[in-house]
């Protein structure tokens, strides 16, 4: 028979439901020959083939909602931004890898960004820019960073 572990979970007790009132109505429908109850029976059938995309794609997200919003968000909110770490590999990859040629000018502005503000590494800032210009050494953007970063000529 069933384990009592089966029955525990709301989207499990649903399909045993819509799947008991399929065979019923049917057995029921095909006995007494109902066209009301083949109806209700297909009707049944249907939803209880589509209740797994309905629990997974709605009920289940919206109850997961709810809770959290009653318990006003009781634990550690999922970690959906990325962290500083996360940006500096993501950009590196983009350098390192076959990125287009306006992808890898952005990633060598951000991360020259990002190391000469944020971490304070005007080295590694001044590397990244200087293989960026090795790469592309016609790109505006590039050139106008490294005047920037070299700031007013002192003659």
């Amino acid at each position: 028979m069933f384990s009592s572990g089966s029955f525990q979970r709301p989207d499990r007790i649903v399909r045993f439901v819509f799947a008991a009132a399929t065979v019923v109505f049917g057995g029921l429908g095909l006995a007494l020959s109902s066209g009301r109850l083949l109806t209700a029976a297909a009707i049944c059938g249907v939803v209880w083939t589509l209740w797994d995309v309905i629990w997974d794609r709605w009920l289940e997200p919206a109850g997961a909602w709810a809770f959290r919003a009653i318990t006003e968000g009781v634990g550690e909110p999922p970690a959906d931004r990325p962290t500083l770490d996360d940006t500096i590999r993501l950009l590196e990859h983009h350098l390192a890898g076959e990125a287009s040629r306006h992808v890898r000018i952005q990633a060598a502005l951000r991360l020259e960004e990002i190391y000469r503000t944020i971490r304070k590494d005007p080295a590694r800032a001044r590397d990244i820019l200087s293989r960026a210009l090795a790469w592309y050494p016609d790109a505006p953007e590039l050139l106008a960073r490294r005047a920037a970063v070299a700031g007013p000529d002192p003659s």
